[in-house]
């Protein structure tokens, strides 16, 4: 607990947060708890003829009296393209009960398509922060098939300008989900590659909102209990894909981390992160992986007291080695250099994410000297240890 009282400001606007092994089962109950007569699914492509999916449209079509459009995501990080297609299905099905189901790209392609249902016009043009939207009166229920994005309980979506490197961050209430329904059951097909990255970037959520600028006395106990779990479980969701209770326990944590970083904000693993995305194409959870030991090096000294609650829950003597040696067991120790091969592009990742909001949450403020430390630094695997920033 903070030794003074200050101030704050907390934002959550999910309302219900439902967590059950097969939990999927519910979906009919939520849907005559809401009075459903025309639903409609987003899934990811990868359900696309499988056994999730006509379990989804058997359980909804039983409780609804109607066969639910279906509309399936494909497999690339979304863009606006993807949403526009997205929104042209659920405008067809006029719905209201939509559910979203799958990993990050399914969800935040279903929200911002929803959000467009009230808000005519481009997926570029509802993009952006303060904008005031017209709340859709569908329900909306997100079924998240991994543990990482959180976006299960976030009013904040990612995509990209489909046709550009650009990437647009979308966020306002009316896009988060009412409902949330964790089924740990759901994440066990996931490749442990999959599991891998995507438990680190809620990692990643926990540990930058925890230290953030704008944490507070209600976003921490989230991020704290999320570090926790994860800690614990993630290492063995990723060594025993079917092991119950480290899936059911890492979505929890996920969603917990979420709730904190929706309203706490993050810092500069996430700046960083982001051009990798964009500009190298590497998928957001790994990018994380490859920036937060060198960015919690660089930040140990402004963490205050809460370096050594991240260095417990990871079991790091420092926070940055607990997570470097998380990000070892996880497979995930590798050198920036795969990915980005030159002095010319690792510049251009320093100057992208120096224009990141995030960097001034971060508990450390940085100049573009301090960037390129931290991104030089990512270079090197750290072999489970304490990374080396030259500063």
């Amino acid at each position: 607990m903070p030794a003074a009282y200050q101030p704050f400001t907390f934002t959550h606007s999910n309302r219900r947060v439902i967590s059950a092994w097969n939990g999927l089962d519910k979906l009919g109950d939520l849907a005559r708890e809401a009075g459903a007569k025309s639903p409609a699914v987003v899934l990811d492509a990868f359900f696309e003829n499988g056994e999730v999916a006509a379990r989804v449209v058997d359980l909804l079509q039983a409780a609804t009296g109607t066969k639910p459009a279906l509309h399936f995501v494909p497999a690339h990080e979304p863009d606006t393209d993807t949403i526009e297609a997205c929104y042209r299905a659920l405008a067809a099905a006029s719905p209201d009960f939509v559910v979203a189901l799958g990993g990050g790209s399914a969800m935040d392609t279903a929200k911002v398509a929803r959000l467009l249902l009230s808000n005519p016009g481009s997926a570029e043009s509802v993009s952006g922060f303060g904008k005031l939207f017209k709340p859709h009166a569908s329900l909306l229920v997100a079924v998240p098939t991994t543990a990482g994005t959180g976006s299960e309980v976030s009013e904040s979506a990612v995509a990209g300008k489909a046709g550009s490197d650009i990437k647009l961050i979308f966020r306002s209430q009316e896009m988060t989900p009412h409902i949330a329904l964790l089924d740990g059951s759901l994440s066990m097909t996931a490749p442990a590659k999959v599991t891998a990255a995507s438990g680190y970037d809620a990692v990643t959520h926990a540990v930058e909102a925890y230290v953030s600028r704008a944490a507070s006395v209600m976003s921490d106990p989230f991020a704290e209990s999320a570090m926790l779990l994860l800690g614990q479980w993630l290492p063995v969701a990723y060594r025993e894909p079917t092991h119950q209770d480290a899936r059911s326990w890492c979505l929890i944590a996920s969603c917990q981390a979420a709730i904190a970083f929706n309203s706490a904000n993050l810092g500069l693993a996430h700046a960083i992160a982001a051009p990798l995305g964009a500009l190298h194409h590497v998928p957001h959870g790994l990018g994380n992986a490859l920036a937060l030991p060198a960015v919690a090096a660089y930040n140990e000294a402004a963490m205050g007291p809460k370096a050594a609650v991240v260095a417990r829950a990871f079991g790091g003597a420092t926070a940055a080695a607990g997570l470097s040696k998380l990000r070892q067991l996880l497979g995930l120790d590798l050198s920036l250099d795969g990915f980005v091969g030159t002095d010319e592009e690792r510049e251009l990742v320093a100057q992208a994410a120096m224009k990141s909001g995030q960097v001034r949450m971060n508990p450390r403020l940085a100049t573009i000297e301090d960037m390129r430390a931290i991104i030089q630094a990512m270079r090197t695997p750290t072999g489970g240890g304490e990374p080396v920033i030259a500063l």
